[in-house]
């Protein structure tokens, strides 16, 4: 049970028992949206109903519907009602991947990098036209939306760093997000990552996929690749090479760049959970996030006077948190 969440609503839970005919809903821990999820049991059998609340559904529904068609693994939708948000579906289970230990991690690994190269396949753009996916991309401009957000809850709000030094950083950000332009596009699940990959008998199930989009054929990657959650060590390289191989339209300089732009998007959302929803949790993942960008400026010099400004700001500008042991510590410093 999360005690940070509400419990199911009267009426949806009467939806619920009127559709599937269970009661009793146990609560469980949600992603960093503002969805609930609960599990709801019936005889022998349970399933997940989750509640989107101010969020649109159709784009879930949606992107459901063009995975499940493309026959990727995906949990069966029972029934929903988009007007209210709520939806029943086929519960796949509590273990994520990220839950696994190290060996079965890095057997699951492998096939999730699989299960992406048999998604980027399954779903060429054309095939996607009249969903919301292929109506959605990456671009230089939504990639540095997402880095100004990182700007202001990380650098600017936590770490207070003076405003001429943000100008500096903003421009090398800019920089950044142009060498992602032109260059093949892809299906992207947008958060392809080991929290969002089930494992069942089967192998491998996604979950929170509404916000996918077309975008660089690296990006799902370096989102499975370094995860924030979990380092699986040099093994990403290795992975990451023999996926450039195989698509043949691609290159680590790209995957560096990519994986930059991630990993700063995602410390910018680990600031964000702390500062507006009071997530403490979530600043456990800033050190790690921060160590990978070392790896992607040895991949691609470009990236080099980003990576050294980024790592100068957290060495010396010190505000609501500390981060100045981040290499050595995943255990950031709230400063009174």
């Amino acid at each position: 049970m999360n005690p940070e969440e509400p419990s199911m609503r009267p009426e949806m839970q009467r939806w619920v028992e009127d559709t599937v005919g269970a009661a009793d809903p146990e609560q469980l821990f949600g992603d960093a949206s503002g969805r609930r999820f609960y599990r709801v049991r019936t005889g022998d059998r349970s399933y997940v109903a989750m509640d989107s609340g101010k969020e649109p559904l159709w784009p879930w529904l949606d992107i459901h519907s063009l995975l499940e068609r493309a026959g990727l693994p995906v949990p069966e939708v029972v029934e929903s009602l988009p007007q209210r948000g709520w939806v029943i579906q086929e519960d796949l289970g509590d273990t994520r991947m990220l839950d696994l230990d190290p060996d079965a991690l890095t057997t699951h690994m492998d096939m999730a990098v699989e299960l992406l190269e048999r998604m980027q396949a399954a779903l060429p753009h054309g095939d996607c036209s009249a969903s919301v996916a292929g109506r959605r991309y990456f671009t230089p401009t939504f990639f540095m939306a997402e880095l100004e957000h990182t700007l202001e809850h990380l650098f600017f709000r936590l770490l207070r760093v003076p405003m001429e030094e943000l100008e500096t950083l903003q421009l090398q950000m800019r920089g950044l997000c142009g060498m992602l332009e032109g260059g093949p596009r892809a299906f992207s699940h947008r958060d392809y990552h080991s929290a969002n990959l089930m494992v069942t008998l089967e192998g491998l199930a996604m979950v929170d996929w509404q916000d996918a989009r077309f975008g660089p054929p690296e990006y799902d990657l370096v989102s499975l690749l370094r995860d924030s959650y979990v380092d699986i060590g040099p093994a990403w390289r290795e992975r990451a090479v023999r996926f450039v191989q195989a698509r043949g339209d691609s290159n680590m300089f790209r995957v560096a760049a990519a994986a930059c732009q991630r990993s700063l998007k995602a410390a910018g959302t680990f600031a964000y959970q702390y500062r507006a929803r009071g997530k403490k949790q979530y600043l456990e993942n800033l050190p790690r996030t921060l160590r990978y960008l070392e790896e992607y400026a040895e991949i691609c010099p470009r990236l080099a006077k980003l990576v050294e400004n980024v790592y100068r700001i957290a060495d010396t500008c010190v505000g609501e948190i500390d981060l100045r042991d981040f290499r050595a510590s995943d255990e950031p410093v709230l400063s009174d």
